[in-house]
C-alpha cells in the first residue's frame, strides 16, 4: 500500500512539474523570457508560487530542466557501453546527451536561452547539477573500466566543457539546430583526442621534436 501511495505522489509531482514547464514555455514564446514572471507562470499553471519553488529554485532553472534527465542518461550509457577503454565510454555517454539535446523540445530551450542572452552565466543550481553529472560520469566510467578516477576526470571535464562551449557558440548560428548538434559532436571528438591510447605515443613524439 505504501508503494502505491508513493508512486501516486511521484506521479502528481511529475504532472505539476510538467504543468509548470508547459506554462513557462507558452509564456516565454508568447511574450518573451524577460517579460514573463513567476507569478504569471504559476497563475497559468493553476498552482501556487510556493509549489513553483518546490520544483525550481528560480525562473532561469526552467531553461535547464533537462539536466537531471541528461545525467541519468549519461550514467546509464557509460555503464552499458561495452568497452574496456574509458574514453570510449565517456564519448558514448556525452554523445547520448548531444543526441538528447537535439530533440525538438530541448533545442527549443536552447533557442530561448540564446534569445535571453545566456552566455555561460548559469544559475548556481545548474552549476551544482553539472558538477553532479560530471562526478557521476567519472565515477561510473572509472569503476566500469577499473581505471583510476584521477585519469578519467580530466577527459570527462574536457568532453562536457567542450560540448557546452560549442553549444553556446553555435546557438544562433546559421544552419540552426542541425549545425549546432554537428558542432557539439566535433567538439566532443576534439576534446577526447589525446585521451585515446593510440594517440598518446603520437602526442609524446610530437612534444619530443
Amino acid at each position: 500500500m505504501s508503494q502505491i501511495i508513493e508512486n501516486g505522489h511521484d506521479a502528481r509531482r511529475r504532472r505539476t512539474r510538467q504543468a509548470l514547464l508547459d506554462s513557462a514555455m507558452h509564456l516565454f514564446d508568447s511574450q518573451g523570457y524577460s517579460e514573463t514572471t513567476v507569478a504569471e507562470i504559476v497563475r497559468h499553471a493553476h498552482v501556487s508560487e510556493r509549489t513553483f519553488y518546490v520544483h525550481f529554485p528560480a525562473k532561469e532553472d526552467l531553461l535547464f530542466s533537462h539536466i537531471q534527465e541528461f545525467a541519468e542518461l549519461a550514467w546509464r550509457v557509460a555503464c552499458e557501453t561495452d568497452s574496456p577503454h574509458p574514453h570510449e565510454r565517456v564519448r558514448a555517454a556525452v554523445q547520448a546527451m548531444i543526441n538528447a539535446a537535439c530533440r525538438d523540445e530541448v533545442a527549443h530551450l536552447a533557442r530561448i536561452r540564446a534569445a535571453a542572452g545566456f552566455r555561460g552565466d548559469i544559475p548556481r543550481s545548474l552549476a551544482a547539477q553539472l558538477l553532479t553529472l560530471a562526478r557521476g560520469l567519472a565515477t561510473r566510467t572509472a569503476g566500469a573500466t577499473n581505471t583510476p578516477i584521477a585519469s578519467v576526470a580530466p577527459m570527462v571535464g574536457a568532453a562536457i566543457g567542450a560540448v557546452e562551449a560549442a553549444g553556446l557558440i553555435d546557438s544562433e548560428a546559421v544552419g540552426g539546430d542541425s549545425r549546432r548538434c554537428d558542432g557539439m559532436t566535433r567538439a566532443l571528438d576534439a576534446a577526447l583526442y589525446g585521451f585515446r591510447p593510440q594517440d598518446i605515443p603520437r602526442i609524446i613524439d610530437s612534444r619530443a621534436r
